[in-house]
């Protein structure tokens, strides 16, 4: 309100009064008394508001001042993961008591009958006392008709072209080394090819197409299309079996045992160094995961051990134990892997018997007797 309008309420006010009185003085005072009071007032009320908003602001931007040079970090405990599972066989004696396993091959070798034809799949091939090779089939076993050399070192000592990894995974195909050469037969029509290959061949593993050939002095990859046979960059006995490049060797002086692909490795997590370059005992790759086979000296024992190809991480271990006889139970290379059964069973050698180890419940079952006449043999892929 203005003082204008004030003088103007005053002077209405003014002429209510009698004439002369003194109140007109007295109520002009109060008047301007009052409105410096809602002054004040407004004044006090916007410096209260300020303040509150400045509080707020502090209390938003400054919160309780807390010691400095102290870092809180919530507390970790480290975790040590768990050791794979480790499972024992029977010693040699015990293991006629496994149970069987019912798989297409049959369970006994010995008196298996010969045939000109057999119908069905080709189940393994098999090298018997007679010295000729065998389709392998449910009802019998059928000749191979082709002729073939022995499989010879740079050294001249002569063996069996008959290989572990002669089969091709689909049962259609057989590979069998020579010297400066290798043979391979179409099972299904009974085609042989002979694709030259220089040098002391000794082990053929499959590769889809082609095959990787391993000498002691060079290894190739043979193309089956084209012929033609490309020299690697490695040598020796390191190959895997399966579908994958991999090898499995020693790094040198430190003992260890890694898994190489390309131009990558991972430490074989095996908890000590593995035989590698043993002909005859390759690692078997199946999927993501491979198996291979040791010695452990501290235990007397075989072993077997089923780690990722990816990370070199033990996943199962099996023992198997020497028993009473005064050496080792399966030679220097370990009891060997001879193949897979589907995702979960590892075949494995021993002695005159094929095990069959399921790496997710660590059970053991038979799946085959070979007799003594049975000098080389060789499984597809199930």
């Amino acid at each position: 309100m203005t003082d204008q309008r004030l003088r103007e309420l005053f002077d209405d006010l003014a002429e209510t009064l009698p004439e002369g009185s003194s109140r007109a003085g007295e109520l002009w005072r109060q008047g301007t008394r009052s409105r410096a009071r809602r002054r004040w007032a407004v004044v006090a009320v916007a410096v209260a508001a300020t303040v509150t908003a400045l509080v707020a602001v502090e209390i938003a931007v400054s919160p309780e001042p807390v010691e400095r040079g102290i870092a809180v970090y919530p507390s970790v405990t480290p975790t040590i993961p768990p050791a794979p599972p480790m499972d024992t066989a029977p010693p040699p004696g015990g293991e006629a008591g496994l149970p069987a396993l019912a798989t297409g091959l049959p369970q006994r070798w010995a008196g298996i009958p010969v045939a000109t034809a057999v119908p069905g799949p080709v189940l393994a091939l098999a090298e018997f006392g007679d010295g000729r090779i065998y389709l392998m089939k449910s009802g019998g076993r059928v000749p191979l008709d082709v002729k073939l050399g022995d499989s010879v070192d740079s050294a001249g000592n002569g063996g069996t072209p008959l290989k572990p990894n002669s089969l091709s995974p689909d049962g259609t195909m057989a590979a069998f080394p020579q010297k400066g050469a290798v043979v391979v037969v179409d099972l299904v029509i009974g085609q042989a090819r002979r694709y030259p290959v220089p040098g002391f061949n000794e082990v053929v593993l499959w590769r889809g197409e082609q095959l990787l050939v391993e000498q002691e002095e060079a290894n190739y990859l043979l193309d089956l299309a084209t012929g033609k046979a490309r020299r690697q960059a490695y040598k020796g006995f390191a190959g895997v079996a399966g579908y994958r490049d991999l090898r499995i060797v020693s790094a040198g002086e430190s003992g260890r045992t890694v898994i190489r692909e390309g131009g990558s490795e991972v430490v074989l997590d095996a908890g000590g160094s593995m035989p590698v370059g043993v002909l005859g005992n390759h690692g078997w790759q199946r999927g993501d995961l491979v198996a291979g086979s040791a010695h452990d000296q501290a235990e007397k024992a075989d072993v077997v051990v089923v780690a990722e190809t990816d990370t070199g991480r033990v996943l199962r271990t099996l023992l198997l134990p020497w028993g009473d006889a005064p050496g080792m139970r399966c030679g220097k290379g370990g009891c060997p892997v001879r193949g897979w059964i589907g995702q979960d069973t590892v075949i494995i050698e021993s002695g005159d018997r094929l095990l069959g180890w399921n790496i997710g419940t660590g059970a053991l079952s038979r799946v085959a007797e070979l007799p003594g006449g049975v000098t080389a043999y060789s499984l597809r892929g199930w």
